[in-house]
């Protein structure tokens, strides 16, 4: 518990820094299993390896959700009874976000393996990539139970105060992904086939790591064989504060759908190369923006659940305040190396090269401004205030998008299609400055937000 206190008594700034550099590190590592299965097949298979991936992605993202949906609401819930000393109430939500994991992981396994096609060509597959993408897929489905299970209890651990193994655990499996990406791909020519094996392996060593932390006791929280019963009551808290960022994820991967599917239809199969090559690069250059908001999550978290307002509010601060800064610097990087960034994933394709780097540029445009949205988001969802969260999630990647991506492409073509990003993200953090800037007001005058 000593550990958890600390979130009540020690400083911001360090605090935020022990909670973000871990979650930072461990998505990073966690997005690049994707990563370099696309670099590895991009410069053997070629171009359409890495469509393959990309029209796969959306289900990879689906399973993704599933573990967010538990990590984010259980976490969160720790986090808050934790604060309020409930050891015995944060353990149930800690038992019953298991039973949630792996009883989800059977249902997505299923899904995949009866509706895979289906699946990739609502994806965006074309007929000449599925054989490719199911090859792919069929070996990733086997993996669903190991990464869901690595995901969510990695949202237990640093709910507790121990972001570090957290960190490690991801490091681990994307250090054994990448080993057994040049060994299977490389050595073995097994191409796509390669690649979802040692994604699939790295997985499970990652899942097995993750959960010695448990069956050695290193943190205040224990499973226990009754815990592990569904609770309802438990389940709904659960699912009500993890299903903003839930469907946050599931927006995501409708607009990786309905993305796929328009470029395809003005840049072929060469467009969704683009864009997967886009959304990995998004990866290394987004993903530490989440890092900081889940490290702030539980500080916003344990200090208002102890009514200490002034230090949630002190953590909102600066939590926006690095994001801002951090995506600062990704724009900067975007549009002055592109090019070089392109390459890392294929050097061959000139048409490849051209698409992905003019459309990179577009996309970034408005980048700085989406740190507003992201930790508006996450500090809703500390907070417990699932509603405030859906509604601005729905609003960025629904209303301020899905318009602008079906009809700006039947104006500038290619280019419609990326500028829809950054008009996105510009409208999203007026709504969420707007609603963060009521928040930290209710919060600054000492009030229940």
């Amino acid at each position: 518990m000593d550990r958890s206190e600390r979130m009540g008594r020690g400083s911001i700034p360090k605090l935020l820094l022990h909670f973000a550099a871990p979650a930072i590190t461990g998505l990073v590592a966690n997005a690049l299993y994707n990563i370099v299965d696309r670099i590895f097949v991009g410069h053997t298979v070629g171009p359409l390896g890495i469509a393959a991936i990309t029209v796969a992605f959306p289900f990879m993202i689906t399973v993704m959700s599933f573990g967010i949906l538990v990590g984010v609401g259980s976490s969160s819930l720790i986090s808050i009874f934790l604060g309020e000393r409930k050891k015995d109430q944060a353990e149930l939500v800690l038992g019953n976000a298991l039973t949630l994991l792996v009883t989800g992981s059977l249902f997505l396994m299923a899904g995949g393996y009866f509706l895979g096609e289906k699946i990739l060509l609502l994806s965006g597959a074309s007929r000449t990539i599925i054989p490719s993408a199911l090859s792919y897929m069929g070996i990733i489905i086997l993996g669903i139970p190991f990464s869901s299970l690595s995901f969510g209890f990695n949202y237990f651990i640093r709910a507790e105060g121990h972001p570090r193994y957290a960190m490690f655990t991801l490091i681990l499996g994307a250090l054994l992904n990448m080993i057994l990406d040049a060994v299977l791909i490389l050595h073995f020519s097994m191409g796509l086939r390669g690649a979802a094996i040692a994604t699939v392996i790295s997985q499970l060593v990652a899942s097995v790591w993750v959960c010695l932390f448990y069956l050695y006791s290193r943190g205040a929280l224990s499973i226990i064989k009754e815990n592990l019963k569904i609770r309802w009551e438990i389940t709904r808290r659960i699912l009500t504060i993890g299903f903003p960022p839930f469907l946050l994820e599931m927006t995501f991967v409708l607009m990786l759908a309905l993305i796929n599917r328009v470029i395809h239809y003005y840049g072929g199969d060469i467009g969704i190369s683009a864009v997967g090559i886009f959304f990995s690069l998004d990866s290394l250059l987004f993903l530490p923006v989440i890092g900081i908001g889940e490290g702030v999550q539980p500080l916003i978290g344990y200090n208002f659940g102890s009514g200490d307002h002034a230090r949630v509010v002190h953590a909102v601060k600066l939590a926006l305040l690095w994001a801002f800064t951090f995506f600062f610097v990704s724009f900067t990087i975007m549009m002055l190396f592109p090019g070089q960034l392109v390459s890392l994933f294929n050097r061959e394709s000139v048409e490849l090269m051209e698409m992905a780097t003019r459309g990179m540029r577009i996309a970034y445009l408005c980048l700085p401004l989406l740190s507003v949205t992201i930790i508006t988001s996450f500090t809703l969802q500390a907070l417990g205030r699932a509603r405030e969260s859906l509604v601005l999630n729905l609003c960025r990647q629904v209303l301020f998008w899905v318009p602008f991506m079906i009809l700006l492409p039947k104006i500038w073509g290619l280019d419609g299609v990326w500028m829809s990003i950054p008009i996105s993200d510009s409208l999203g953090s007026i709504l969420a400055g707007w609603i963060l800037w009521k928040q930290v007001r209710k919060l600054g005058k000492g009030k229940d937000s």
